[in-house]
């Protein structure tokens, strides 16, 4: 990639930290409801945005909210789910049409209140009825009904195959979110073994264990912070010092080199996790095939994933992660000729054609430091083939608001990421189904073809069947270019010494994953 010396770029960035390791960093003053234990801190580069589940779509708040609240069902130490709120495994009826859910009824919310079957009914109602960003994990309901206090019975309007997955959602209580919606996504009442403390939008989440959590097992964990930092150095900085316990996720330039820098271990796991640039098909130039064909010779995505991301991640040919495309034995070899080589002549005549020259595109990014790598790289392409670039790079909120606005004042390209299950519905569905447009989905992207098979795919449980529907729709997507696959990428985590029992889990927001069935994770003095 022109300009960029990835060895400069580490050598700079290893001086920084050990320049900064003199300063000083204090930590909060102790609180009186802090219950007795360790104390673990993870300074990540995805701050919380609201500790709403209704409306969280982003992965630093729901890693935050799900220590919170917890789900009828969540992951074990890998994609098993798991009984939480419900009582052993769902009924399910009616050839997948039904699935009824038993409550454990030791489970109650932090206001002493039971959970119910009502509670379950509302998690579930209101994002269709709010309209809201995780509408796309439960549209697939025709009804949530309440048997009695404790059963609820979920109708689906056809067997969704991805169903156990939607399970895990949190459970939320009517009554005291209704109350407040404002107040209830700043200091929200759940069921999990942790209750909020303080919450600083886009900055930090301190949680302390709830003493008198229902469940187990109890985490040992007695106040856990999420601290948003805006750069890897000071992550790294951080670390080193002892300000942070774990930081998330490991830069890729300096990974070989925590253990001596900061005497932590880098731990990974491949998890559910992909980039990759959209276009405006709303309004704009990009709304022009030849302009998005052009715009796709005008940079080497191999070379910018090598560069940027290897070893931490790798590069994809599809919206899907390379562990589910390889699982669902999907046609990457296929896809990986579909993009074109970069070939700035032939980008410069592609405009010509399309008759756009010499004007200026808006990329769009989060303040991610690799988004806005991600960015910059093609800003450089768009620039050799004459044209004016800028990338604006947004706090995380503004992010969520602009990217899916469609106005091409906001955007013409965009960075997007999606961290989702193994399941492939929830990387193209809320990303490309017209359905979602303004809300998790901003490419406005509507061709009828592709639509149906995003739908049908929801509406079967025969695996070959979907894996059909899913390849020609995702090949339609590539070659209209409606958007240019990046990298998929590892959950990573640095973590001191002082961390025990400390595992990396393959779903972005259940880490950090505190327990599980044979292990607590502890903090040394």
């Amino acid at each position: 990639m022109e300009g960029y010396d990835s060895s400069l770029r580490r050598r700079e960035l290893l001086a920084g930290i050990g320049a900064g390791s003199v300063v000083t960093l204090t930590g909060c003053a102790a609180d009186a409801r802090t219950p007795s234990g360790p104390k673990l801190r993870l300074g990540t580069l995805y701050p919380p945005v609201t500790l709403d589940p209704i409306e969280a779509q982003d992965v630093g708040s729901r890693q935050a909210i799900n220590r919170v609240f917890d789900g009828l069902y969540a992951y074990g130490a890998g994609t098993d789910i798991v009984p939480r709120i419900a009582t052993g495994r769902p009924t399910v009826s009616n050839g997948g049409r039904r699935v009824d859910v038993t409550i454990d009824e030791r489970a109650r919310f932090q206001n002493d209140r039971p959970v119910t079957a009502a509670d379950v009914r509302y998690s579930f109602e209101a994002p269709v009825e709010e309209e809201a960003a995780t509408e796309w994990m439960v549209d697939v309901l025709e009804s949530v009904e309440v048997v009695d206090e404790r059963t609820v019975s979920f109708r689906l309007q056809e067997p969704y195959p991805a169903f156990p997955h939607t399970l895990t959602r949190p459970i939320v209580p009517k009554e005291a979110r209704e109350a407040d919606r404002e107040s209830f996504a700043t200091d929200p009442v759940g069921s999990g073994p942790f209750e909020v403390r303080k919450f600083s939008e886009e900055k930090k989440a301190q949680l302390v264990r709830w003493d008198e959590y229902w469940g187990e097992p109890k985490p040992a964990i007695a106040q856990l912070t999420f601290a948003y930092v805006e750069s890897p150095l000071t992550l790294m900085m951080g670390l080193r010092t002892g300000r942070n316990d774990a930081i998330e996720p490991v830069s890729p330039q300096v990974a070989d080199d925590i253990r001596d820098v900061t005497g932590a271990s880098v731990k990974r796991r491949a998890g559910y996790r992909t980039y990759y640039l959209g276009f405006n098909l709303n309004q704009g130039p990009t709304t022009k095939p030849k302009v998005r064909e052009a715009i796709s010779h005008c940079v080497d995505l191999d070379e910018v994933v090598r560069e940027l991301v290897e070893p931490s991640g790798s590069r994809v040919y599809s919206p899907l992660p390379r562990r589910v495309a390889e699982n669902w034995e999907m046609p990457i070899e296929q896809w990986r000729q579909i993009p074109v080589r970069k070939n700035t002549d032939r980008a410069r005549q592609l405009f010509r054609e399309a008759g756009e020259t010499g004007g200026q595109f808006e990329i769009l990014t989060s303040k991610d430091p690799l988004w806005k790598e991600f960015g910059e790289a093609l800003a450089g392409g768009l620039r050799n083939a004459g044209h004016g670039a800028l990338v604006t790079s947004k706090p995380w909120k503004r992010y969520l608001e602009t990217f899916v606005s469609g106005s091409e004042s906001d955007y013409s390209i965009f960075v997007g990421g999606i961290a989702g299950t193994p399941d492939p519905d929830s990387f193209l569905y809320p990303t490309f189904h017209e359905n979602m447009i303004g809300r998790t989905n901003g490419v406005f992207y509507t061709d009828d073809e592709v639509m149906t098979r995003l739908t049908e795919a929801r509406e079967t449980t025969d695996r070959a069947r979907r894996r059909g529907l899913y390849e020609t729709a995702i090949t339609r997507l590539l070659t209209d270019r409606v958007c240019l696959p990046l990298c998929s990428f590892e959950n990573s985590f640095a973590v001191s010494d002082r961390v025990r029992d400390f595992r990396v889990h393959p779903i972005t927001e259940v880490n950090p994953q505190l327990t599980t069935d044979d292990r607590v994770v502890g903090v040394d003095s």
